[in-house]
C-alpha cells in the first residue's frame, strides 16, 4: 500500500481556520490546536473521566467538536459515538467534529441526533455515557434521562455535568477565590427537589437554556430514571459534577 505524507502544519491550520467557530481546543497534529475557548484540562480534572476505557462503547451526548469523544478514544474505548442536534440554535448547523476526526485519523463517529431520538435498537447499548452541559438545554429533562437509561447497560457509567440553580450564591474575593480555585460558592436553603423553567432567555440571556434544577432535583431525576449516584464530585460555581450507574431492571 502506498505511503502518504502527513499533512503539513500549514495545511492543518488552513482546515481549522476554515471552520468559523470552535468550542473545544483539540490537538489535531503538527502542533496545531483548534481555537476553542473551553478550559478542557480543568474540566477533565473536575469530571474525573475513567483513565482506562479499554473495550468499552462510549456515547458522548451533545458532543460539539468532539474533544471528549476523542478523549474516550485515546483512553482505549473500542467504539465512540458522539451525537449532537445540528438543528439546535446552540449548534447552529455545524460543528468541528468531522474536521478534527479527519485530521486526527480518528474512528469516532458523529451522528446528527437529539437525545430524544436515542433507541437501543438503532444505537445499541453503551458501557459509558458522557452527559455534559446538556440537561439544562432540554425542554423535557426527565424524558432525556429515561432515554439515556434505555441505552446504558445495567452497571454502565453515566458522567454528568450540568448547570444547577442555587438559592444563594456568594462571590468570593480574589485571594480566597484563587485559593479555593472557584469564583463562587452556593447552596440551597432546603433539600426538596425543585426545577426552575425559563421559557425564553431568562437564564444567561440564552434562549436554548430551558431548565435549572437544584442539586436535589438532579439526584431525584436520576433515581426516578433508574440511576444510582456513586460519586458526587461536587458543585463548582454553578455546575454540578457526578458519576452514576444504571441500576439493573
Amino acid at each position: 500500500m502506498p505511503q502518504h505524507a502527513a499533512p503539513s502544519a500549514d495545511t492543518i491550520r488552513a482546515k481549522v481556520t476554515a471552520h468559523p467557530t470552535w468550542r473545544h481546543p483539540i490537538d489535531v497534529g503538527a502542533g496545531v490546536v483548534t481555537p476553542g475557548g473551553e478550559d478542557v484540562n480543568t474540566e477533565l480534572a473536575l469530571m474525573a473521566l475513567p483513565a482506562h476505557l479499554d473495550g468499552q462503547r462510549v456515547l458522548d451526548v451533545g458532543c460539539s467538536d468532539g474533544f471528549y469523544s476523542f478523549t474516550a478514544e485515546d483512553r482505549g474505548a473500542s467504539e465512540v459515538i458522539g451525537i449532537d442536534d445540528l438543528s439546535s440554535l446552540m449548534v447552529a448547523g455545524s460543528n468541528g467534529f468531522a474536521i478534527a476526526k479527519e485530521l486526527r485519523g480518528s474512528a469516532a463517529q458523529f451522528r446528527d441526533r437529539s437525545i430524544y431520538d436515542l433507541d437501543p435498537d438503532v444505537d445499541g447499548m453503551f458501557d459509558s455515557v458522557w452527559f455534559l452541559n446538556v440537561l439544562y438545554h432540554l425542554e423535557h429533562p426527565m424524558l432525556g434521562f429515561r432515554n439515556l437509561a434505555k441505552v446504558i447497560r445495567p452497571g454502565g457509567l453515566l458522567v454528568l455535568k450540568t448547570y444547577v440553580h442555587q438559592d444563594v450564591r456568594v462571590w468570593l474575593p480574589g485571594t480566597l477565590s484563587r485559593r479555593l480555585k472557584r469564583d463562587a460558592v452556593g447552596f440551597d436553603l432546603g433539600h426538596r427537589p425543585r426545577l426552575w423553567f425559563y421559557p425564553h432567555s431568562e437564564l444567561a440571556g440564552d434562549p436554548t437554556n430551558w431548565v435549572g434544577p437544584n442539586v436535589a432535583c438532579v439526584d431525584a431525576m436520576l433515581d426516578a430514571a433508574g440511576f444510582d449516584v456513586i460519586r458526587n464530585l461536587g458543585v463548582h460555581g454553578d455546575r454540578y459534577y457526578l458519576h452514576a450507574v444504571r441500576r439493573a431492571d
